[in-house]
């Protein structure tokens, strides 16, 4: 169960129940007012540019830009009430379509009362205003590169539902496989708390787990392209040169951390590549399944996966639990202030999870 952990009055730590949203426009409102809780890769400056954005016959909850790299991020926001989340993802594609086909200037006057109403000049101002603790920010790049990412189709979606059924995890994951690098699609989970009487939020990334979907036909296989997933690491080692050299030390020890677990005979690596990210999977031997991906999205990513970890490990699942309360989810990326403690821990997860299997052989296990 993840979530945020409490201490009780006995002393025994137990998960808090969480308190949801009175209602979908509570959740504009706090994405709204702080955009950047959304824990999207690449860590993006996002300024609010929109509200209820008419495009065609529907409305966008949010529209924002990326301050960085100009990209337009849609934003679409449903709560468990709503009967069908899935419903989002057609609705934010469409909204995705309409804007891909504006110009700056187009995009702009669809904009404009929103801007207006903040006093924001364009679009840039708005994006300069996110990006104030950024001296080296420039209105004029910033505007060749929005113009660029309308030219190109290059675009954000993003799904915020207060909870994530499995269904609509697997639908982000098939659509983010098959859609071009043109267009990102994130899914986040966002719960609310109480604690102490404070209102606490905790938004999460999810990312489906991919470690078991490479499949082939007998007979019937097709070439390897750069989007397979391929045994071993190789293929994650060359990528760490092309980030940013600041974030290649902790790439490189991840990757050391994955492969003195294959060194050891707990897990088998494998690789795959796709839409500017490249994933290392440490499988559990003999199975499709990790306990944990590592990304390197431009820099590093840890992302547990919690029904495999309940499954495998659970003493060490417990003991995360106890050091990084709420944050060992499905799928979702961590970040520990401590990533040598995250290493050592998931480390134990992998032996746990070697010795359920050997006494469940030997017969030493209830079945």
């Amino acid at each position: 169960m993840s979530g945020v952990w409490g201490k009780s009055d006995e002393g025994r730590w137990r998960p808090l129940e969480a308190t949801g949203f009175v209602s979908e426009v509570d959740l504009h409102d706090l994405i709204e007012q702080a955009p950047d809780m959304l824990p999207l890769a690449g860590r993006p400056t996002l300024a609010v540019v929109g509200r209820e954005v008419v495009c065609g016959r529907e409305r966008a909850d949010l529209v924002a830009v990326e301050a960085e790299t100009g990209r337009p991020v849609i934003i679409e926001i449903k709560l468990a009430a709503n009967t069908d989340r899935r419903q989002a993802l057609t609705q934010v594609l469409g909204y995705a379509a309409y804007i891909r086909r504006l110009d700056p200037e187009g995009l702009s006057a669809v904009m404009r009362d929103y801007l207006n109403k903040h006093e924001y000049t364009s679009i840039a101002n708005a994006a300069l205003a996110a990006a104030q603790a950024e001296p080296g920010f420039d209105e004029e790049v910033f505007e060749a590169r929005l113009a660029d990412s309308l030219t190109e189709g290059r675009l954000r979606a993003v799904i915020v539902v207060d909870s994530a059924p499995p269904d609509l995890v697997d639908l982000v994951g098939y659509l983010q496989e098959v859609t071009s690098d043109r267009l990102a699609l994130d899914l986040v989970v966002v719960t609310a708390y109480e604690v102490a009487g404070q209102r606490i939020l905790v938004p999460q990334l999810v990312e489906p787990d991919r470690s078991h979907t490479a499949a082939t036909m007998v007979g019937r296989g097709k070439p390897s392209t750069p989007s397979d997933i391929v045994r071993g690491s190789e293929v994650f080692e060359e990528s760490i040169k092309d980030v940013p050299e600041d974030r290649q030390p902790t790439l490189r020890k991840l990757l050391d951390w994955a492969r003195e677990l294959e060194t050891a005979g707990l897990a088998t690596l494998y690789t795959s590549k796709g839409k500017g990210r490249w994933v290392l999977n440490p499988r559990l031997p003999g199975q499709a399944r990790a306990m944990v991906s590592l990304w390197n999205e431009n820099g590093p990513y840890v992302s547990p996966y919690r029904t495999v970890l309940t499954q495998e490990a659970p003493g060490a699942l417990a003991a995360l639990d106890q050091e990084f309360p709420g944050g060992i989810g499905q799928g979702n990326y961590i970040k520990a202030q401590n990533l040598d403690d995250l290493l050592t821990l998931l480390r134990s997860a992998y032996v746990e999870a070697g010795g359920l299997e050997k006494r469940s052989q030997s017969g030493d296990l209830p079945g």
